[in-house]
């Protein structure tokens, strides 16, 4: 049993440094299709067993093989919660749940770096995620006269914010996406607590314009964790 769940921490911690390696490269206008990853300082390019996450940061005690410059332990964090957020999902849901829910964090974190350090973000990323969920979604369930009317709905006022300039269109897309994953009444609550967020933030830095999106996956992960899906 602790042989799989070891197994399984990893495996979420090798996705979760390749959604921070991907993060990054988009932030930094790096191709993704360029050699492997390399020292921020020095550019070297890093050792098989340096890319291993975190023991690569262990290793190597903080600081680059090659040029002895720190590293951010940024990426370590992200990919111990990585590794964390896996665990919870499998030991929480059936295995199908499991891997849609992860799937779902992980692109949520994705999209939040970005919008974070660029507000704006990946139409390759946001995209294939938000066709990927909606496709589960129409495959899972059927295609219904109630969800076609919240659809319509939700569709509706997502325009309107987006038309007033008051939601962009990341903002939209990932917002219905939830609404694939979790359903209309989840969504709702999201939708509330993520504006109270950004209300809150808003107060403290006085900041005209503020990223959303980080609001939104903050709220989902709340509501995620308070609630039995």
């Amino acid at each position: 049993m602790y042989f799989i769940l070891i197994l399984v921490f990893s495996l979420g911690t090798i996705i979760g440094s390749f959604v921070v390696c991907y993060s990054w490269r988009f932030i930094n206008s790096i191709s993704q299709f360029e050699k492997r990853s390399f020292c921020d300082n020095c550019h070297h390019a890093l050792t098989i067993i340096q890319l291993i996450p975190i023991w690569g940061f262990l290793l190597q005690k903080g600081h680059c093989y090659f040029c002895n410059s720190k590293i951010s332990p940024l990426s370590t964090i992200f990919e111990i919660l990585s590794g964390l957020a896996i665990l919870y999902c499998y030991l929480n849901y059936p295995l199908y749940n499991c891997i849609i829910l992860f799937l779902f964090i992980m692109w949520s974190f994705c999209l939040t770096l970005q919008d974070y350090k660029l507000y704006a973000v990946s139409s390759n990323c946001l995209f294939l995620g938000f066709i990927f969920f909606s496709l589960i979604y129409l495959v899972q369930f059927h295609f219904t006269f109630p969800f076609f009317t919240q659809f319509c709905l939700l569709l509706s006022i997502l325009t309107i914010f987006f038309l007033k300039k008051k939601f962009g269109f990341a903002d939209i897309i990932y917002t219905t996406s939830i609404y694939f994953v979790m359903g209309y009444k989840y969504m709702l609550w999201i939708l509330l607590l993520s504006s109270i967020l950004g209300i809150i933030s808003f107060l403290i830095t006085k900041k005209r314009k503020i990223p959303f999106l980080p609001f939104q996956s903050s709220a989902f992960i709340i509501v995620f964790l308070l609630t039995n899906l």
